[in-house]
């Protein structure tokens, strides 16, 4: 189960898919909500008033269209600051298992994640961060799990059940690509025969990884049931194409990836692949932190 979820707003159609996404969650978990609005870089303190009013009214009246029911367990927080700081302060406070975004607003090729709120958060944040596409939110049926043998990927799959337990999965690990043959050797025995049998052992030892990742999760009859709905993938190249290309050919509405902490170093090349694919998602996406 998750817990309590925040969820930040900048009060625009941009931020919609994400409250819709984080209240669906919220009904789902039986989760306490809290829903943020971060003012940023006010101009005097009648701005500050003048903002906090209008973002209080804007939320609430948003909430009033709900079912009296739904507006439980929900807290409003408007607060001043820099937003990556304060959302991770209040999700702090408000021990928050999930941070809950939209799509970043993407403005070329260089608009990388540095520095943004996004990036800050999946960096240094003490709960996962699931950035939403616009994409109607319905349960999610097609996850895609980017596996890479870590202790961090053991944390995003156990989440990943939680968050769509009766979807499909597909399980994907990507190893490097082949160092190209040198043309000396091109009597000797064809690359593609170890690189095949790397293949296989890559699988091998996946199946092994989740198999023992799902029976340190769930009881044995949800592991049977989980196996069942999921499908093993090893893949060659690079991790961001690879993975960005299976959950658009497989149609998936979620992908789910673990995250290191320390996005933005050029060693960790997780930690690279989680940036570019929040900046860039396929579809939503959910990138847990381990810490």
């Amino acid at each position: 189960m998750i817990g309590n979820i925040l969820v930040a707003t900048d009060l625009t159609d941009h931020s919609e898919a994400a409250i819709e996404r984080a209240l669906m969650l919220k009904r789902q978990h039986a989760s306490e909500l809290v829903i943020a609005h971060i003012i940023d870089q006010p101009t005097s303190s009648l701005d500050v008033e003048r903002r906090s009013k209008a973002a209080y009214r804007t939320i609430s009246e948003r909430l009033w269209a709900l079912d009296i029911t739904d507006r439980d367990d929900i807290t409003i927080k408007v607060t001043i600051g820099t937003p990556q700081w304060e959302i991770g302060r209040l999700a702090h406070i408000h021990k928050c298992d999930l941070i809950v975004l939209g799509k970043h607003q993407y403005k070329g090729k260089h608009d990388l994640l540095i520095g943004s709120t996004m990036e800050g958060l999946a960096r240094s944040g003490n709960c996962a961060l699931l950035v939403v596409t616009g994409n109607q939110p319905v349960a999610y049926e097609k996850v895609l799990l980017g596996i890479d043998m870590s202790i961090f990927a053991r944390f995003a799959v156990r989440m990943s059940m939680s968050m769509a337990p009766q979807a499909s999965f597909t399980s994907v690990r990507v190893l490097p690509s082949a160092p190209e043959q040198d043309s000396g050797t091109a009597e000797m025995e064809p690359a593609s025969a170890p690189q095949d049998q790397n293949i296989e052992a890559a699988r091998a030892a996946l199946a092994d990884f989740m198999a023992d990742t799902l029976g340190k999760s769930l009881p044995p009859e949800l592991q049977e049931d989980i196996t069942s709905r999921m499908e093993l993938t090893v893949r060659t190249g690079d991790p961001y194409a690879m993975l960005y290309a299976e959950a658009r050919e497989r149609d998936a509405d979620l992908l789910v990836i673990g995250t290191r902490g320390r996005l933005g170093l050029p060693h960790t090349r997780l930690g690279i692949t989680a940036e570019k694919l929040l900046n860039e998602p396929p579809c939503d996406v959910l990138a847990v932190n381990s810490w």
